[in-house]
């Protein structure tokens, strides 16, 4: 095994997306020594992730360029960038660049751009390596960490950092027997799987939120005119983002609820007000947003569990609304009368002839029905790390290097990403960021919780290799 020792002021950080490559771009800008930097990620592109490797133009950001500058002290960094290099990577930016969604794509390519930009003007002797492997164990020590790649690389560094992204459910043992058809996508970004199901007459997409506006406006891209059925375990349906101004601050009014039925009781009489006033709904969730952490924060994990188990569809589909460009590919086939959605819960799918027939529980009645094609819309969900396949994943909860967090979501960490591990005890060199955290901070995948744990995170590890400076 080659062991490759790094500098002192070391970081090695596990996973190269989003939220890994911007804990770099941090470290890099913000070091007043020099730093040597290593991300172990298994993509040919840092910054893109799952998220952003997708080439499709339809898919967009899901927001406003203006809120998603990776500086947030300069919040028309990127809209300026989209302008600067938005023609040369085939995006023609509107006159209102910082109100507009820009492709995935393109917002991979400027955090990568950014991410090269930070490399380059860094601290002299500062360094940044990509080793393109997956991790496959990790030791820690309380000075130094050990971290070997699937490759047989063992890298030590002063620091480590879990940015490890989101994980796609297993199949359904209804769904697995499928899994290798031609008429089943398993993934909604598949350009391969959504290509094969452009003849259909009818599509059975699963699911109603971000993922299913990607593939209808990725097969309408296409040229499909065929039929869409959408379902949903609790029939909700994702809409469009409207250009709204936040709602009162009603939440500061009085204690933060301490239970989520009385943050819903609070929200509806605020969803009453609003409607008897006759202003948009959309400016809700706007000023309910900054209070989300305080509220997970200050709630008990019953307390947070009830919210998953009740609240969490609502909130998804009320928060997260569409890009209104790619939702306009939704609402042109539902006008047309060729989307339809509801409620339904899948009881089992099979193959007959050139059909796939599935059986479905909707609120009245079970019912059988051939479709042409099924797209799995449920997206990168899989949040309970016991149940994620992951070797890496497994490797560090059978070492007891890291433990599930209490409500089943992400791993157990202090509030500022201090990873704990199986015994209490919390790790001063072995930090997460992003969705790990997901059960110590429920907003965790979103790009500006992200931001703002990975410009904490790079505070807290510089602090520890800048000296201190005597008057």
């Amino acid at each position: 095994m080659r062991i490759d020792r790094i500098p002192h002021h070391s970081v090695a950080i596990v996973g190269g997306g989003f939220a890994g490559a911007l804990t770099a771009l941090k470290l890099l800008d913000r070091a007043e020594v020099p730093l040597a930097i290593t991300i172990i990620e298994r993509r040919e592109e840092l910054g893109r992730g799952v998220a952003y490797s997708t080439t499709e133009p339809v898919h967009l950001v899901n927001g406003p360029a203006e809120i998603f500058s990776l500086y947030p002290e300069d919040p028309g960094h990127l809209p300026r960038w989209l302008v600067e290099n938005g023609p040369a990577n085939g995006w023609t930016p509107p006159a209102e660049v910082g109100s507009s969604s820009p492709p995935r794509y393109l917002y991979g390519t400027y955090v990568r751009d950014e991410l090269a930009r930070a490399v380059a003007n860094a601290r002299l002797g500062s360094t940044l390596r990509h080793i393109r492997s997956s991790a496959a164990a990790l030791v820690a020590a309380p000075n130094r960490i050990r971290i070997t790649t699937a490759g047989g690389t063992a890298i030590e560094a002063d620091e480590a950092v879990l940015a490890l992204g989101v994980f796609q459910p297993r199949l359904s043992s209804s769904e697995a027997h499928l899994a290798g058809h031609s008429r089943f996508a398993a993934n909604p970004w598949d350009a391969r799987a959504l290509d094969r199901l452009v003849d259909c007459d009818e599509i059975l997409l699963i699911g109603s939120s971000l993922s299913m506006v990607d593939a209808v406006a990725s097969m309408e891209a296409r040229g499909y005119r065929g039929r869409y059925r959408v379902i949903s375990r609790r029939g909700q349906f994702v809409e469009g983002r409207r250009t709204v101004d936040a709602a009162r601050d009603f939440l500061a009014e009085g204690p933060l609820p301490a239970t989520a039925r009385d943050l819903l009781a609070r929200v509806k009489a605020e969803r009453r007000a609003i409607s008897a006033a006759g202003a948009d709904w959309q400016g809700l969730p706007l000023a309910i947003r900054p209070y989300i952490l305080p509220l997970w924060k200050g709630a008990n994990d019953g307390e947070r569990l009830r919210f998953v188990r009740h609240l969490r569809a609502f909130w998804d589909v009320t928060a997260h609304r569409a890009a209104p460009e790619s939702h306009e590919a939704v609402a042109t086939a539902t006008s047309q009368g060729r989307l339809e959605y509801g409620r339904a819960r899948i009881l089992s799918l099979a193959v007959e002839e050139s059909h796939i027939v599935v059986k479905l529980r909707t609120t009245t009645r079970v019912e059988t029905a051939p479709f042409d094609g099924v797209i799995d819309c449920r997206g990168h969900q899989l949040h309970d790390w016991r149940q994620i396949a992951d070797p890496f994943v497994k490797s560090l909860l059978a070492s007891g290097e890291v433990r599930p967090h209490s409500t089943g979501y992400g791993i157990d960490a202090t509030p500022e990403g201090d990873l704990i591990n199986e015994e209490g005890r919390v790790h001063r060199n072995l930090s997460a960021v992003g969705h790990p955290l997901r059960g110590v901070a429920w907003e965790s995948s979103s790009i500006t919780e992200q931001r703002a744990q990975a410009i904490a995170l790079a505070d807290r590890i510089l602090a520890k290799f800048t000296p201190v400076r005597v008057a």
